[in-house]
């Protein structure tokens, strides 16, 4: 599970460019409301997506719409070709979510943060549009031995060198559906980070 993620552009370069290129294509009067530290479930926040044959970045919201009023915020990479849900965005409206780290919470709900060391993260993850809306969820997976003594998933994670992969040739993203993610430096957080969110995401 992915509950909340941070994106500072502020500690990337490259994550600065992405901020600048959605504020840059949105027009020059537009003041997008960018985060800056926690990205929570129903936020809007940049992606990467491939348009025309190009990457770039853009804004979409953080979950897709599911039965009983709950939101869709993760899809499992094991098996998101399989659900209706999923299919047509697996084969065709894949994305990636830059961050700056993720969290993850033990059983005992105390929260822990990932991140790697002088790097940004990219996320796994596809979008549907939903009543003329782009919204997007993010892939997770089995844990890699930094963060499976505190929870039993974890987000899927890309190289740099994946993300035009991913996002441009079907056959390279299924086959990097089974990608490990790399070790992880792992940081707990004072308190109960975001626990109502968390028992509402389960």
């Amino acid at each position: 599970m992915c509950g909340r993620y941070q994106f500072s552009a502020r500690q990337s370069a490259d994550l600065l460019r992405i901020a600048q290129d959605v504020q840059r294509r949105s027009g020059a009067g537009a003041q997008l409301p960018l985060p800056d530290g926690d990205v929570r479930p129903a936020q809007r926040a940049p992606v990467l997506v491939c348009r025309g044959g190009k990457v770039m970045s853009e804004l979409q919201t953080w979950g897709l719409p599911g039965p009983n009023g709950r939101l869709i915020i993760n899809a499992r990479a094991e098996t998101v070709t399989q659900k209706s849900l999923f299919r047509r965005s697996i084969a065709a409206r894949r994305c990636v979510v830059p961050a700056t780290a993720f969290y993850e919470w033990d059983a005992a709900h105390r929260a822990y943060t990932f991140s790697l060391p002088d790097s940004p993260l990219w996320l796994a993850g596809i979008y549907d549009n939903v009543d003329g809306e782009d919204r997007f969820v993010i892939l997770t997976t089995a844990p890699n031995a930094s963060v499976s003594p505190i929870h039993d998933r974890m987000p899927l994670m890309l190289a740099r060198g994946d993300i035009r992969p991913w996002l441009t040739d079907p056959a390279a993203a299924l086959a990097l559906l089974a990608t490990t993610p790399p070790l992880l430096e792992r940081q707990a957080q004072d308190g109960q980070l975001g626990m109502e969110e968390f028992l509402n995401s389960r």
